[in-house]
């Protein structure tokens, strides 16, 4: 009977265990350095079983709890591995000499959204402002800094359709990306310039509207349906992207502009060299970010947890 006893105590004992290293770890975010999809006073939590992250193999563009050498606990964004070369080119992030595109779920992390057009039930087309896109924030008006132009925008619309086939048609600097809709649907269309491509997709949302985080995108694929070179010398990014619908019975809920992240080379350093084991890490937001660019690559230890998705 006592023996049964010490086994259920130490079968306890050991599910407690479990319970407790499974258990996410949680920190709070102070400062804007992962604006705008981390804000501070956020809470954010990493996997579980947390303590497996040091064994891990941390991948690019994922968020992790570092170990800085000036500022202690820090939330950064892994953009560099080792044995790359990265530098920073006109405001993208080059690894070994080519500029690395984020899928659609990074960029509706770092992306910034701009000028809305509450649309509605009339077909036709949208225009966005023929306005230069610069690298503020409205999250940031106390952030003290110079303003730089941002290549990288583009436009986003949710439509809805009725009974009909219809054609939606995303324009901008110079080319067009057209999507035929299939009748009652209800959908996200994104094109725009990232990173060197022009890119586009689009995906199914939820016939009835919900609520949605910070990101400029909502709930987003993956991968980019469609991508390819933008022309090598064409500054224009494409200012004034436009959205035309030709269902008069669709019902275009919304078109907005975005911008990517713009990122800053600072003290002087815009280009890395990594060693085995070295990784670069940087903020979302590089004006109001102390990262690699100031501490340089970190070592794998001191990457201490990546956050949950």
């Amino acid at each position: 009977m006592n023996a049964r006893l010490v086994v259920a105590a130490i079968a306890c004992l050991g599910l407690v265990a479990v319970g407790l290293l499974a258990c996410p770890a949680r920190y709070e975010v102070d400062g804007l350095s992962m604006a705008p999809g981390v804000m501070p006073g956020d809470v954010v939590a990493t996997q579980p079983f947390p303590a497996a992250d040091r064994a891990r193999r941390p991948e690019r563009f994922e968020r992790w709890i570092v170990d800085s050498p000036a500022d202690g606990s820090a939330l950064k964004r892994v953009v560099g591995l080792p044995g790359e070369t990265l530098a920073i080119v006109n405001g993208d992030l080059l690894i070994d000499g080519m500029a690395v595109l984020k899928s659609p779920r990074v960029l509706a992390e770092v992306g910034i959204e701009l000028a809305t057009i509450t649309a509605g039930p009339s077909p036709g087309r949208f225009d966005l402002p023929l306005t230069e896109v610069l690298d503020d924030a409205p999250f940031a008006t106390e952030v003290n800094r110079t303003l730089v132009p941002v290549n990288d925008q583009g436009i986003a619309a949710v439509v809805r359709t009725a009974t009909g086939v219809a054609e939606i048609r995303l324009t901008g600097g110079g080319r067009r990306v057209t999507w035929r809709l299939t009748p009652h649907t209800r959908g996200c269309f994104v094109a725009g310039r990232l990173d060197g491509r022009l890119v586009a997709t689009a995906w199914k949302l939820p016939l009835r509207a919900v609520a949605g985080g910070r990101g400029c995108l909502p709930a987003t694929p993956p991968t980019w349906a469609h991508e390819e070179a933008w022309p090598a010398g064409d500054a224009d990014s494409g200012s004034g992207w436009s959205a035309e619908i030709d269902d008069p019975a669709a019902i275009v809920e919304r078109v907005w502009g975005w911008r990517d992240v713009h990122y800053r080379p600072a003290d002087g350093v815009a280009e890395w060299r990594l060693g085995a084991g070295s990784f670069l890490v940087l903020g979302d937001f590089p004006t109001a970010s102390r990262d690699s660019r100031h501490w340089g690559p970190l070592a794998r230890e001191a990457l201490r947890h990546r956050l949950a998705p």
